[in-house]
């Protein structure tokens, strides 16, 4: 008889033996009880609201001081290393591929009607969306146009818009290209929408946070307006008034830096490496859930483990703990291209982004999304342990009272449940950055989506809940300990975990495969997903060798259910060998920078846009350049990507990568 299924049985023994006893399988109750107890979700909303108080544009004095603040913070809760580290933001500097962009110092702008009617119609810093990021130095009256969505050449036609003011809906920066650079408008009064969900448009008081683009340094301005306003304005000009306004604006684009602050808990071996916890720090004031509640929640688990280690209820990690708080993605970049010491040293982490608001207010469900496909990690089988245990004490509680802290409620929260799943990556955000080949740092992304107020004038703390601020904060407190912490002889335990979520994925896969029409991507996902097991079961042994003997059975076990897979040929491969420029680190899009694009206008071409897709085709094109390694073929790199996560069409692969290699972003080996 093979000695594996004794082994897991063993080991699922091991740990059914202890289930009624812990409520995290791999550790002692002592120590997430420890965790629990130095929480406090009031003291991270009280944080989302001074750091609301900043507007914190990338570049910007307001971002400087939010960073200044947090610096301050970090030092106070112990961490004694915390720094503001200084990237020049002047349009020149290079992260890698990256170009950097002007910073942005506004110092107050107003828009009045003048006639037919005097009235006031925005206030900027009163309200700190009403003048658009970028905008710049004005004083100008003109009659205002309706130009409609203002995004495309024929929205202007028969429309004599020089020298005067537009209203448009339109994305700002293609709306500023046609009207001002092209047409000689003087500025644009915009109602460009929010991102679409199922309550757009209900709300026509939101504000829209606007942003013209930080690399034209000739900009002019732009005011936001509500849609309520805006409706308001195009419906007198269809019914014939003339209407003239009048625009001051002291505002300039300037070189600045993108801060970014670091700080540690140290482990107790220098040498072991890093877990870190990120969070983008910038956005427009309030920008309550988007970011500063990420921002404060990974500020309260700084908190909660030095305030833990340093009171000696739970010992010191292994691994050191980093915090970082960026300007988004750019913040990130800069970071990482400047630490190439880090390189390898940083065996994963969680990034926050919009982790605290209210589900009645803002329709938010908080996610946990797993590292990258082509980053499998046992990361995931912490964070998911973690977040079963909150989400089924919350739910107790919800439904049946009792004791409110064995519920995760911090006083004067909400008593709701905790409304979250478990799902597969999403991009948006800096793990894209950390997740791409560059750097390979498997990331968990925690997020609230939908929400309602994101990007608006609405998105303030009194949409925030103190509670889901204390369980994201205990989540990220106990998934990061215990990457950095969790002793040798608990790691079975998580051997086991992996060993089931692996089969329960297998099985997903062989439904897949039994269920689908093309037995060869059925095929594929079994193959991948056995390839996506063992990565993390690998990364399991990595972090604690002591179970590698344990560990070996299994490994041995998806190496014979490998070879063991008949794989249909495919009707047409493309053997073509992708092999990126050594520039590239990181996304080819970072936050306002389109790396393409910009590389398509120096070489002067133009390619044809990509095939038709209905699926997530970013996701999968920014993975399709992950695994662009020099050796595997566009075919190759198609089959990995159709058996992780959907069947994907070669010609969209091939597609991409030939728009690159014309932009000079990867050559054919």
């Amino acid at each position: 008889m093979s000695k594996l299924p004794l082994l897991i049985a063993a080991l699922f023994a091991a740990a059914a033996a202890t289930a009624a006893e812990r409520n995290i399988p791999f550790w002692p109750n002592a120590v997430p009880d420890a965790i629990h107890a130095a929480v406090d979700g009031q003291a991270a909303l009280e944080s989302v609201r001074v750091l609301g108080r900043f507007h914190r544009v990338h570049g910007s004095p307001g971002y400087a001081a939010a960073a200044q603040w947090v610096q301050d913070q970090a030092r106070a809760a112990g961490l004694r290393d915390a720094i503001v580290e200084h990237f020049p933001a002047d349009g020149k500097t290079q992260y890698a591929h990256f170009r950097s962009y002007l910073g942005w110092d506004a110092q107050d702008a107003q828009l009045d009607e003048v006639s037919p009617q005097a009235r006031p119609v925005a206030r900027f810093p009163d309200l700190p969306v009403a003048l658009a990021d970028y905008s710049q130095n004005a004083n100008v009256k003109a009659q205002l146009i309706n130009v409609g969505a203002g995004a495309a050449a024929t929205d202007y036609d028969g429309k004599d818009i020089k020298g005067k003011l537009v209203l448009a809906s339109g994305p700002l920066a293609l709306v500023h290209k046609l009207a001002v650079e092209e047409r000689g408008a003087l500025g644009i009064l915009s109602d460009y929408p929010n991102q679409t969900t199922a309550w757009s448009g209900d709300d026509t008081d939101l504000v829209r946070w606007g942003h013209l683009s930080p690399y034209q340094t000739e900009n002019r301005f732009a005011f936001m307006l509500s849609k309520r306003q805006a409706n308001g304005y195009r419906t007198r000009l269809s019914a014939g008034e003339t209407i003239t306004l009048h625009a001051q604006v002291r505002a300039r684009m300037t070189p600045a830096n993108f801060d970014v602050v670091s700080a540690t808990i140290p482990g107790s071996d220098p040498s072991a490496g890093e877990v870190i916890l990120t969070a983008h720090l910038c956005h427009q004031s309030a920008g309550a859930n988007d970011n500063a509640s990420g921002s404060a929640a990974i500020l309260q688990v700084a908190r909660t483990l030095s305030r833990a280690i340093e009171s000696g209820a739970i010992a010191r990690p292994r691994l050191t703990i980093r915090f970082l708080w960026t300007p988004e993605i750019t913040g990130a970049q800069a970071w990482l291209t400047r630490h190439p010491e880090l390189q390898g040293r940083i065996v994963g982490g969680i990034h926050m982004d919009m982790v605290g608001a209210l589900l009645g207010t803002t329709h938010s469900t908080f996610h946990l999304s797993r590292t990258a496909q082509t980053l499998p990690h046992v990361l995931n089988d912490i964070g998911r342990a973690f977040l079963d245990e909150v989400s089924t004490a919350s739910a107790q509680y919800a439904e049946r009272g009792g004791d409110s802290y064995a519920g995760f409620v911090t006083p004067g929260g909400s008593r709701d449940l905790f409304l979250a799943d478990a799902r597969n990556v999403e991009l948006g955000s800096d793990h894209d950055v950390f997740q791409s080949s560059a750097w390979g740092v498997p990331m968990l992304y925690f997020h609230d989506w939908p929400d309602v107020t994101i990007h608006t004038s609405k998105d303030q703390p009194e949409n925030l809940d103190a509670t889901k601020l204390g369980r994201v904060t205990y989540l990220g407190a106990g998934i990061a300990y215990t990457l950095a912490a969790l002793p040798d002889a608990e790691a079975p335990r998580l051997l086991a975990i992996n060993r089931y979520t692996g089969d329960q994925q297998l099985a997903q896969a062989r439904l897949r495969a039994a269920l689908g029409d093309n037995p060869r991507d059925g095929a594929l996902a079994i193959r991948e997903t056995l390839s996506m097991n063992a990565s993390s079961l690998q990364s399991l042994v990595q972090r604690w060798p002591a179970i590698a003997t344990a560990a070996r059975p299994l490994t041995e076990q998806l190496k014979m259910q490998q070879a063991a897979l008949t794989l249909p040929a495919a009707q047409q491969r493309d053997q073509r060998v992708p092999l990126p420029s050594p520039a590239i680190k990181g996304p080819l899009s970072v936050y306002y920078y389109d790396h393409v694009g910009e590389m398509e206008k120096v070489r002067g071409v133009k390619t044809a846009a990509l095939p038709e897709f209905e699926g997530d085709a970013e996701l999968l094109l920014y993975e399709a350049m992950n695994l662009a390694d020099g050796r595997r073929t566009v075919s190759d790199i198609r089959d990995i990507l159709s058996g992780r996560y959907a069947p994907t069409p070669q010609a969209l692969v091939a597609a991409h990568f030939e728009r690159l290699e014309a932009a000079g972003i990867i050559q054919w080996k």
